[in-house]
């Protein structure tokens, strides 16, 4: 059967995978976000030794410090005594990872060195003790880990998409601002959503008047996809707009660019976390960012009330499954195509 017969037979993923079935949510866990190369901040964040920043992974909690030579390393944020936190969540600088429950010490290539007032116990050798790593790389900027040890490398994994926005000046755009917005949703909910423009017109009226809707497109490619809308005139939309898998969005313009990461936070609840970078930040620039910022919220807020509307309803019991467009749902198609292979794998 070809993709093109898949799409026009394609069904929905089951309802209760949105959240009713828990089993759904640990295999996700196991499987997806604990396999994939995911985004977690950006390198200035962590711009010299012994600066950090802090992140959950789909409930695992894990920190990424520079060592005392300049590299950058990646841990699970437990403490290998009785599961303490290291570090408390948030980002900065520390000389020493100490962790807050017993004072346990660690070097920051994750060696345990001290335990304070711990006494004579049999058989323990802090060497066995060590804090568990997870892999750490940097593209095109942006700090990325995979809490598997036997993921391919980042720049293996990131190669269609290094291809696909070569044109663009990544590394020169500046950060400007992030924003977080909460939602009562399913993690999957909100990418269904994101994957296909076929509720522009119905949710996004603003968004509508600045681009043709009717001729909005997705081309699905490798664990990516590109959307596309005619810019209608006057508008400012130009750019490269794109979702990889499992859960970024890196929408790309010649004057900066929005990255989305869609955050589980559990069965039921996502975190959508923006965070704008422009090619020009003087004052002058700033009316014309605030409006693009404006913009971008607005959008935002549509999506969520939709969003959480749709989540509702599959929680209510009555709808189970149903059929995909096979005209505008090929990005939802693949979403959910992937997600299927990734828990039948698991």
């Amino acid at each position: 059967m070809t993709a093109t017969d898949e799409l026009s037979n394609a069904t929905t993923l089951p309802a209760s995978w949105y959240g009713a079935d828990a089993t759904i949510w640990e295999r996700e866990r196991r499987a997806i976000f604990g396999r994939e190369w995911l985004m977690v901040g950006r390198a200035d964040e962590v711009p010299e030794p012994g600066s950090y920043l802090t992140e959950t992974i789909a409930g695992s909690p894990i920190f990424v410090i520079r060592d005392r030579e300049g590299e950058l390393r990646g841990f699970h944020n437990v403490c290998r005594h009785r599961a303490g936190p290291i570090l408390w969540e948030g980002h900065g600088r520390c000389d020493i990872l100490r962790c807050r429950y017993h004072g346990w010490v660690y070097d920051t290539k994750g060696a345990l060195r001290r335990t304070p007032e711990f006494g004579e116990a049999a058989g323990f050798d802090k060497q066995d003790f060590g804090l568990f790593p997870i892999q750490v790389g940097i593209w095109r900027g942006l700090i990325f880990v995979n809490l598997s040890a036997d993921a391919e490398p980042l720049a293996q994994a990131m190669t269609a998409l290094s291809e696909e926005t070569a044109a663009f000046p990544i590394e020169t755009y500046r950060f400007h601002s992030r924003a977080e917005h909460e939602i009562a949703c399913n993690w999957k909910t909100y990418v269904d959503n994101y994957a296909e423009g076929y509720h522009v017109k119905a949710m996004h009226p603003g968004l509508d008047r600045e681009i043709d809707s009717n001729q909005y497109q997705v081309t699905v490619k490798d664990r990516h996809a590109v959307h596309q809308a005619p810019q209608r005139d006057g508008a400012n939309y130009s750019g490269l707009w794109l979702w990889r898998w499992p859960n970024l969005a890196l929408n790309i313009y010649p004057t900066g660019m929005n990255i989305e990461r869609i955050v589980p936070l559990g069965p039921n609840r996502t975190k959508l976390i923006y965070n704008f970078f422009v090619s020009d930040i003087s004052p002058a620039a700033e009316p014309t960012i605030q409006s693009a910022l404006a913009a971008a919220l607005q959008v935002t807020q549509e999506d969520v009330r939709i969003c959480e509307a749709v989540q509702r309803n599959l929680d209510a019991g009555l709808y189970d499954t149903g059929r995909l467009s096979p005209r505008h749902e090929n990005g939802v198609w693949c979403f959910q195509k992937l997600i299927r292979e990734a828990l039948a794998a698991a």
